[in-house]
């Protein structure tokens, strides 16, 4: 009887605390986001109506701006000019132009380059220094439906979907903490997080309404924390102090093992460059030593440099891969891309067959794509080291006489928080979004906004 009393008791006690954490019913609220990504210093630009019905606002006058309206903006002689459905040009009274959305609908915004995108919401444009300032004005999920297919993939959403949730909490949280800073969000993935509006939704989508509202909070204080994340973290995250100098008990160090084996070229880089050309990169003659000091995790704090004249240089660790890192071009094997990283010395003389002529294996399968480029020196024999400028240039005509390096590394990113390929891998074991949010977040909750 009395064993039947406590269960009774412990059922009632874990009833009202489910109760008491049942979050309060979450409501989207209307968000700003500027479009600098593809449409920062735009001139001319065309937006089309595709759905929905909208108010053109300019200054004191409204216009109805239903599917099919088009309205073109740009500037004659420095004067901001506009045409409204293919009417006569006229000059813009003022420097800010609203188009508001009055129901469910979605523009196209479309410039002389041939850029084009599609939105959900409304556009403020508003007159500067030359060019048109865009601003989104969106439903924060439906904000979040062009963030996460882009941060992530569609695709993943064939099993990986719990991936895809993880990243539509992080982001969110990345949003609400934004906001309640009182700071601007961009659709730039090189300022705040990348998005690409209704162009990109897809089945990501479906992640966004699951996990509806959700943000991490902090599990004393239940403050949205800073979500951090990046593409792969090379099989051990960072300290957020050691990337931005603020320690974060949120986004701390530790072994990631789901993300060791995944991510294609990103799982596993190499980048070649010649001692010369290093060394010129850095106000350095050609480098003969380099030494790396890292931090706990493996990534690179610092590297030393010494050249032949005995000069030295010491170059923070981001400073050095932001220097080779291949800004603009396709992710690929042959590219230097985050600072988990090992350096090794190459000799000059050496020539690659099946083995280097050295005291260690050295494997010429390990270096298609750029050592091919180089003429053979002997019938039989691989192409000449020497001759190497770097991965990303190719090769010299004539061969130099110091040495080659060559960095073998991991992982994409600054590797704090999240990383989104461990994530995926680990959707694809079994684990729920939650445990994945727990795995890569310390001390944190998940609640609603």
């Amino acid at each position: 009887m009395f064993q039947m009393m406590y269960r009774l008791l412990c059922l009632w006690i874990v009833s009202f605390l489910i109760v008491l954490a049942q979050p309060a019913p979450c409501t989207a609220k209307m968000i700003s986001v500027e479009l600098v990504w593809n449409l920062s210093q735009a001139g001319w630009i065309q937006v089309d109506i595709d759905k929905g019905d909208y108010l053109l606002k300019l200054g004191n006058e409204s216009y109805k701006f239903p599917s099919g309206s088009t309205l073109q903006v740009g500037w004659g002689g420095w004067t901001p000019v506009l045409r409204i459905n293919h009417e006569e040009f006229r000059v813009v009274d003022g420097s800010l132009l609203d188009i508001i959305a009055l129901n469910s609908g979605s523009l196209r915004i479309k410039t002389p380059e041939g850029k084009a995108a599609s939105y959900r919401g409304g556009l403020q444009l508003n007159w500067q220094d030359g060019h048109w300032r865009l601003i989104n004005q969106v439903d924060s999920e439906d904000y979040l439906k062009g963030v996460v297919p882009i941060e992530m993939s569609n695709e993943w959403a064939n099993g990986g979907l719990e991936a895809l949730k993880a990243q539509a909490v992080a982001a969110r949280t990345y949003l609400v903490r934004q906001l309640s800073n009182g700071k601007l969000i961009t659709d730039s993935p090189d300022i705040h997080q990348a998005y690409s509006g209704l162009s990109v939704e897809g089945e990501a989508s479906k992640a966004i309404e699951a996990t509806r509202g959700e943000i991490l909070v902090d599990a004393q204080t239940k403050q949205p924390i800073d979500a951090l994340y990046s593409s792969h973290s090379g099989g051990h995250t960072e300290d957020a102090k050691n990337v931005w100098g603020n320690a974060d008990l949120h986004n701390i160090s530790h072994p990631d093992p789901y993300s060791k084996g995944v991510g294609g070229a990103v799982n596993h880089w190499r980048f070649i460059v010649s001692a010369p050309l290093l060394g010129s990169t850095f106000g350095l003659g050609p480098v003969r030593e380099i030494e790396l000091d890292k931090f706990p995790s493996g990534r690179v704090k610092s590297v030393k440099l010494e050249d032949e004249f005995g000069q030295t240089r010491i170059v923070k660790g981001r400073a050095f891969v932001q220097a080779f890192y291949p800004f603009g071009q396709p992710i690929r094997k042959e590219a230097f891309l985050g600072s988990l990283f090992e350096a090794k010395t190459v000799a000059s003389n050496l020539r690659l067959s099946g083995k280097a002529m050295s005291d260690e294996p050295f494997e010429s399968t390990g270096y298609s794509g750029f050592l091919d480029l180089t003429k053979q020196p002997e019938q039989g024999q691989g192409p000449l080291l020497s001759k190497i400028l770097s991965s990303s240039l190719g090769t010299n005509a004539s061969p130099q006489p110091y040495a080659v390096f060559i960095f073998e590394g991991q992982g994409w990113g600054h590797g704090v928080g999240m990383s989104q390929w461990g994530a995926y891998h680990m959707a694809q074991l079994g684990f729920k979004y939650q445990e994945i949010l727990t795995y890569y977040y310390n001390n944190v909750l998940i609640s609603k906004v």
